[in-house]
């Protein structure tokens, strides 16, 4: 049974909600009562779906993490950041999660957070050749991209900076609602007192990526008094080697503060619906008709009825003594 919980907020959970009510309520709720074998098939698999990342997804937490133990690296002793070997250590990682992805799904029905599955791999079986060359080149270009950052060459390198925090999960209140966040990289320039905010960007631009770092700087204000005039926000697109600067004003703060009103406020309706038998839940949230939000949607083996029973049985295979 489903006890209300403190409302808590986050730009990726708005994002999901925006995009399906359904893929929204699986990934943040109801997939994870699927980690215990006394529930139902389509929850177990669940929980097994939401641990599922896409090639994107994957190559973008695995950068991130070179380039925090890079910059931790680079301010304790001074090394020298390496193109081939940083390209080196993303290849290989990639490949090692391929390899455990391909030959490895009975092993991922048995620990999903242990085992890494990769999406295209469970849904297509394998990595088509253009997907692999698209991998290949964001490579080259997203480390050649941090290499040649303005972040690096002009702010770490340059000025007396101290990394505050660096890819941790943190959090702030507003209006009672907990509003959750990992900024990659927040510093403090000790000379003049300023706090920076960097956002390492693997993929293409979007519409959020203001919003994200307006959060940012609503967090730096709450959490250590920062002034806006005293605030750097950046976002490093490495693809593209291009850095962009933001300023935000008590505007932006206005209209995020509404956007998370808004938002919580129907998330706590929602949830709601989450007193419903866990065989009657899924059918009371909407499913997004944009078919692109399908096609990409890690639980699209429960809501797609021409995949559900080819995935249920396979699941079956592995885990039908739990039914």
């Amino acid at each position: 049974m489903y006890k209300n919980q403190q409302p808590s907020w986050s730009l990726s959970k708005h994002r999901m909600l925006m995009e399906c009510e359904l893929k929204w309520v699986l990934n943040y709720y109801v997939a994870k009562w699927g980690e215990t074998n006394s529930k139902s098939i389509t929850l177990q698999l669940a929980w097994r779906l939401k641990h599922l990342k896409n090639m994107y997804m994957l190559f973008g937490e695995l950068m991130h993490q070179i380039i925090e133990s890079e910059i931790k690296t680079l301010l304790e002793t001074g090394e020298v950041l390496s193109e081939a070997k940083i390209k080196k250590l993303l290849r290989d990682m990639l490949n090692r999660n391929y390899s455990q992805t391909k030959y490895g799904l009975n092993l991922w029905y048995k620990e999903p957070r242990v085992n890494p599955m990769i999406f295209e791999i469970y849904y297509g079986g394998n990595l088509d050749k253009t997907l692999i060359q698209i991998i290949a080149k964001k490579i080259d270009e997203c480390v050649s991209g941090f290499i040649q950052s303005k972040t690096i060459n002009e702010v770490i390198a340059k000025r007396n900076v101290k990394i505050v925090e660096a890819e941790k999960y943190k959090s702030f209140y507003l209006d009672g609602v907990r509003v959750v966040l990992s900024a990659d990289l927040v510093y403090l320039d000790q000379n003049n007192d300023i706090y920076g905010i960097v956002d390492w960007k693997s993929g293409k631009r979007s519409k959020d990526d203001s919003l994200q770092l307006t959060t940012y700087a609503l967090y730096l204000e709450k959490t250590y008094g920062a002034d806006l005039s005293d605030i750097e926000l950046s976002n490093e697109y490495l693809e593209e080697g291009i850095n962009k600067n933001y300023t935000v004003d008590t505007y932006d703060f206005e209209n995020l503060k509404s956007i998370i009103q808004a938002s919580s406020k129907r998330m706590t309706e929602l949830e709601e619906n989450l007193r419903y038998p866990d065989d009657k839940i899924l059918s009371t949230f909407q499913k997004t008709e944009n078919e692109r939000v399908c096609e990409w949607c890690n639980f699209k083996a429960i809501c797609s009825d021409e995949l559900r029973n080819t995935h249920m049985n396979n699941f079956l295979k592995d885990k039908g003594r739990k039914h």
